[in-house]
């Protein structure tokens, strides 16, 4: 088939409700939707390049659009969120992408040793980097909106404040921040609940940054940041409270016994932790794109897959939200922040580093609003425990916005 009849095909199955083009190398303008101007057009610039998108579509695209052979005039998230509607069937890969990816991942699944690598793969971009369109905590996951209009850095603090009334934090106890990063929400629990925190990363460059904000607030004998595996941690550690925000996705799904069983053995009995995590409202493979180039090893489970992981350690589900929507806002803020800094990322790291993650930022909060993505924020208590209030008011005091 050739690619032209794949893109008629693919067109026909997204239904889509705007109007767009694709252009082909040889200056053939094929056109598609309701009618009226083109919200977005699609430049195939290099036909080889294009062609093998044929192959493997989940990997080819995003490899096109990052080496320029393929460029979106327009908007590249309303384009995506067009292609997420698709049918699976209608852009499925050949037998020998699919084999070659299972080898792949199988690679990269998520030993200790290859744990520390994948990470520093996307993390280790460079402080600078990530400052240049993260907020002003350094935030690295999905803010907390109450208004789609809010300022991200506005949306990153309440999260902050409604994470700390979920581990119903009182001063003097102590908090395991499992995947601490930057150290954003270990500085913050520290400083207004008086709790002794201990942050764990395995990304030399976030330690260095996180200790060196811990000793500028004068919270060095609150805060300790550590580049460590939990699976390395003391067995003897025992902690009141434990987080993790945007770090359970990357242990695998082969591994996700393992870390509860290890969060289950480090709280005290009646302890509270929370799960913060991004995860799928069915259970699904993860996109191979994602899971070869952004997050080598990453798995995005189910709900239910993250409380039977729980229950089985005796760890029971107190409290479940979903922040599907205001993790889309949370990307569109970043990309749009990318945006703005793009002359300085061009410079520093070339035009190819912009567009991955350019398309990373843009892709995943389509996959947000229309696919079958979305962030699991679990409550939890070890064992029977009456540590969390009957009614869930206690979240939402009357100044937990921070602004």
């Amino acid at each position: 088939m050739t690619l032209a009849a794949v893109i008629d095909r693919v067109a026909a199955a997204a239904a889509p409700d705007l109007t767009f083009s694709v252009v082909l190398w040889d200056g053939t303008r094929r056109r598609y939707g309701p009618g009226g101007a083109d919200a977005v057009v699609v430049h195939l610039r290099d036909r080889a390049a294009c062609e093998a998108m044929l192959a493997d579509p989940g990997l080819r695209f995003p490899a096109a659009y990052v080496d320029g052979a393929l460029e979106v005039e327009g908007d590249l998230g309303r384009l995506m969120e067009l292609l997420l509607r698709v049918p699976d069937a209608a852009v499925r890969a050949g037998l020998a992408a699919r084999l070659a990816l299972g080898l792949t991942r199988w690679r990269l699944r998520n030993t200790t040793r290859q744990a520390r690598r994948n990470i520093a793969s996307h993390y280790d971009a460079g402080n600078e980097f990530f400052r240049l369109w993260l907020d002003e905590t350094m935030t690295y996951s999905c803010a907390y909106f109450g208004a789609p209009d809010e300022p991200l850095d506005a949306a990153q603090r309440a999260k902050l404040a409604h994470l700390c009334q979920k581990l119903r934090l009182e001063p003097g106890q102590t908090l395991l921040d499992v995947g601490c990063g930057w150290g954003g929400l270990a500085m913050h629990a520290a400083a207004t609940h008086g709790v002794r925190v201990l942050g764990i990363t395995l990304s030399e460059a976030q330690a260095r940054y996180a200790r060196a904000a811990v000793a500028a607030r004068g919270l060095d004998g609150l805060v300790e940041i550590r580049v460590a595996d939990y699976r390395d941690l003391d067995p003897g550690l025992r902690v009141d409270r434990v987080v993790s925000v945007g770090m359970f996705e990357h242990v695998g799904r082969a591994r996700m016994r393992d870390y509860f069983a290890v969060t289950a053995r480090l709280l005290t009995d009646g302890g509270v932790g929370v799960l913060h995590s991004i995860g799928r409202v069915a259970p699904a493979p993860t996109d191979p794109w994602i899971s070869t180039h952004v997050f080598p090893g990453a798995y995005f489970p189910a709900l239910g897959e993250l409380a039977d992981g729980l229950g089985r350690q005796g760890l029971h589900v107190t409290d479940v939200e979903a922040l599907r929507r205001h993790y889309a806002l949370t990307l569109d803020r970043w990309g749009d922040n990318l945006e703005e800094a793009g002359d300085a990322v061009r410079s520093r790291h070339g035009e190819r580093f912009l567009r991955w993650w350019r398309f990373y930022l843009r892709s995943s909060a389509a996959a947000f609003r229309v696919g079958n993505l979305t962030v699991w924020q679990v409550q939890f208590t070890k064992g029977v425990s009456d540590a969390i209030p009957l009614t869930r008011d206690y979240l939402y005091p009357a100044a937990a916005r921070v602004g």
